[in-house]
Formats: structure tokens, C-alpha cells, sequence
């Protein structure tokens, strides 16, 4: 009985790993738009780098795609959320 090991590494593993990443700081940065919106924007524009990097790479999952829409709405909410408290203080 033989078992055959690959030597080449798996692209398709990290690839998900940025798609998974970027769904989770996207759903994390929305909440965080609307209850601190300076972390909010920061994950919001983590999510969209990474999804963008996950779909440029092949990988057009819908994580991918999920986390790079939420990473966009998550910088639309903290932006919204910005201006509204800053005429609300002023």
C-alpha cells in the first residue's frame, strides 16, 4: 500500500482564507459603522481589500463577494453615521 504525498502547496485553502476574512471584517465593521464609526470605516476598508484580493485571485466565491459588499456598506454606514453626529455636535 503506497500513499502519495503533494509537494505543492494549496492555493485554493488561502484563497478561501481571504474570502473568509474578508465576510467576517465586513459583518464586523457594519456593526461597528453604526455603534463606533472610526472602526467601523478601518474594517470596512479592510473587508473591501481583502475581497478584492480574493476575487483578483481566482477565487469568486460568494464570500468573497459578500464580504466586499459588506465592507462597502460598512464604509457607506461610518461615513453616514459621521456626518449625522457631526451635525448633531455642531
Amino acid at each position: 500500500m503506497t500513499t502519495q504525498h503533494s509537494s505543492t502547496p494549496s492555493v485554493q485553502g488561502s484563497q478561501n482564507g481571504l474570502a473568509i476574512a474578508s465576510l467576517i471584517t465586513g459583518v464586523v465593521g457594519v456593526v461597528f459603522a453604526f455603534l463606533f464609526a472610526i472602526i467601523g470605516l478601518a474594517l470596512g476598508i479592510v473587508s473591501v481589500a481583502l475581497g478584492a484580493v480574493a476575487r483578483r485571485n481566482g477565487n469568486r466565491s460568494g464570500q468573497a463577494t459578500a464580504g466586499l459588499v459588506l465592507g462597502v456598506v460598512a464604509i457607506v454606514g461610518a461615513i453616514v453615521n459621521m456626518v449625522i453626529a457631526y451635525n448633531m455636535l455642531t
